[in-house]
């Protein structure tokens, strides 16, 4: 899966990123290439495939959390690395993260299953959430959205991010669970997120998808319970 071959312009300004990205890379099991994250495709159910991007990005965070932070690494014991190991892993995490009819169309969906798996390996995690609502009007600014993103970044801890409807992006599919890595600003104020999607990394216009996204979404990220989001 390709990721990213265009360069940062030079005028954009990082606002946050995760130190260390590369832990998300899993070798494929049928190619030189790796993964950035993991991929809902590597479900072995139709229905899990079709539905599985909460669980896929629940995964992909608990993944980087184990990985990144010796206190958190019972969040994940199999073999890192592997994308046989990876698929496993996110059979695990469907059981918690379990997409109803409309799939996992609500950020307490995503957050009750991470918690409670969280809860299997002795780790208490505290959430934060930001919710976009469908009607424009009743948003709150995009800096707020802008800041919180930031704020989980800069605590080195991925954003999960429930796009509803993609707006005039391109790029990002409707109803579906991304995971945020980074998150840049240029001179004229718009703000693009590079991010883990379906195995893939890419980079989209958050400025452009909440203006015009008709439906909205949300933003979660987690850390320890002792290190209360804020």
């Amino acid at each position: 899966m390709p990721e990213i071959t265009v360069p940062i312009p030079p005028e954009w300004q990082l606002l946050a990123a995760l130190d260390r990205p590369e832990l998300l890379d899993i070798p494929l099991d049928d190619a030189a290439q790796a993964a950035f994250g993991c991929d809902q495709d590597w479900y072995g159910e139709h229905w899990q495939r079709q539905a599985g991007c909460g669980p896929c990005t629940s995964a992909t965070i608990l993944y980087y959390l184990a990985l990144s932070r010796p206190d958190l690494s019972a969040l994940y014991t199999l073999p890192a690395g592997s994308q046989e190991q990876f698929r496993a892993f996110m059979d695990q995490i469907w059981q918690y993260v379990t997409p109803g009819r409309m799939g996992v169309n609500e950020a307490g969906m995503l957050v009750d299953g991470v918690v409670r798996y969280a809860g299997t390996r002795a780790i208490g995690l505290a959430s934060a959430i930001f919710c976009i609502p469908g009607l424009t009007s009743s948003r709150q600014p995009l800096e707020s959205f802008r800041d919180f993103i930031v704020s989980g970044l800069s605590r080195q801890t991925p954003v999960a991010f429930l796009n509803l409807s993609n707006g005039k992006l391109d790029n990002l599919d409707s109803w579906h669970w991304v995971t945020v890595t980074a998150l840049f600003g240029d001179p004229q104020g718009q703000l693009f997120a590079e991010l883990s999607d379906s195995g893939e990394k890419k980079r989209v216009n958050l400025s452009l998808w909440y203006r015009t996204t008709r439906l909205g979404g949300a933003a979660v990220y987690f850390l320890p319970e002792m290190e209360q989001p804020g």
